[in-house]
């Protein structure tokens, strides 16, 4: 999405990206865009929040899927998605904090140019599924894992996390309940740099390494997993595993593929993980209106953001901040 000089690839489709806008700002009792959004070829259509007090009966203006322009026909407003963000929430900051919200909520990565023609037409082709070729060429090792805390090489091997030597980042392959890679998410080992192909539909991440433990049976057998861990990053969900408990990792604040990924699971208790900040109780919000299941909350103690900033001893003993 071309969003002034700057290039967001936003994880979600553009209607989750709105859907999620709409969840927050109603969170917050912000009366701005409550009409459900309704795509029509590259637009979405949406209310304007920019004349009649954003209470439009029929929504005027529209944001192009493309370049996440936003325009009205009615009052004839032209910005950007990360300045129409900012209006909402009251911010007159030229698109600052409508960027944060993005890169906060969707763990964008950021490119300083727009997307050209070649890679829309990618953006097509992203259903086609990671060859076990390219897949082999990330399989080396790096001290990157161990960094981040993570040392066992079972779990290492098991969720096939590897190194792209040539972009100087690591490999974590996102696959489907079948084992097909859909994608490689891939982040820098020396910033926070994330790279994500654009306009890839997430699935949970460790729903396949899930279903490989053979544990996901009825609800009553001794051997069948009780609880789950929802978390928001894949190296949390990672070190989770790695800790001896279940989990999967949403990458954003939940989409409608992974809810009802979530449903279909015969898992009766969940365990919302999320990070100790805004955007994480937003997911956890956003988990509960639309997933039906028992869940508790892991209540992380002051100071402590998420899961990857905890000990090695803290994670093993995390149910002990269960609440």
């Amino acid at each position: 999405m071309y969003i002034q000089e700057m290039h967001v690839e936003i994880l979600n489709d553009s209607i989750d990206v709105i859907n999620t806008l709409r969840f927050d700002l109603a969170r917050k009792d912000i009366q701005l865009l409550e009409k459900d959004p309704r795509e029509s070829g590259n637009n979405i259509q949406i209310q304007c929040p920019y004349h009649s007090n954003g209470q439009e009966r029929k929504p005027s203006a529209g944001i192009r899927k493309t370049d996440g322009l936003f325009h009205c026909f009615s009052c004839q407003k032209t910005q950007s998605l990360p300045q129409v963000i900012s209006y909402c929430f009251g911010k007159d900051d030229e698109g600052y904090y409508g960027k944060k919200w993005i890169i906060d909520n969707f763990q964008t990565r950021e490119s300083y140019r727009p997307v050209r023609r070649h890679e829309e037409e990618k953006i097509k082709d992203v259903n086609k599924f990671v060859s076990e070729e390219e897949l082999d060429s990330y399989r080396w090792t790096h001290p990157y894992w161990e960094k981040r805390g993570i040392v066992n090489e079972h779990i290492l091997e098991y969720f096939d996390l590897g190194y792209d030597r040539e972009k100087k980042m690591i490999t974590m392959p996102v696959r489907d309940i079948k084992g097909r890679c859909e994608f490689v998410a891939k982040r820098s080992v020396n910033t926070k740099f994330f790279q994500y192909p654009p306009g890839v539909s997430k699935p949970l991440y460790g729903l396949y390494e899930l279903y490989q433990t053979g544990l996901m049976g009825n609800y009553y057998s001794d051997t069948d997993i009780k609880k789950l861990f929802i978390c928001e990053s894949m190296i949390d969900c990672i070190l989770l595993w790695q800790a001896g408990y279940y989990a999967v990792a949403l990458n954003g604040l939940g989409n409608n593929r992974q809810f009802k990924q979530l449903n279909e699971l015969p898992i009766s208790h969940f365990i919302l993980a999320t990070d100790n900040d805004e955007a994480g109780q937003s997911a956890r919000a956003r988990i509960k209106e639309n997933v039906t299941r028992t869940f508790t909350e892991i209540k992380f103690p002051k100071g402590i953001k998420d899961i990857g900033e905890c000990s090695a001893e803290q994670i093993e003993n995390i149910l002990d901040w269960e609440v």
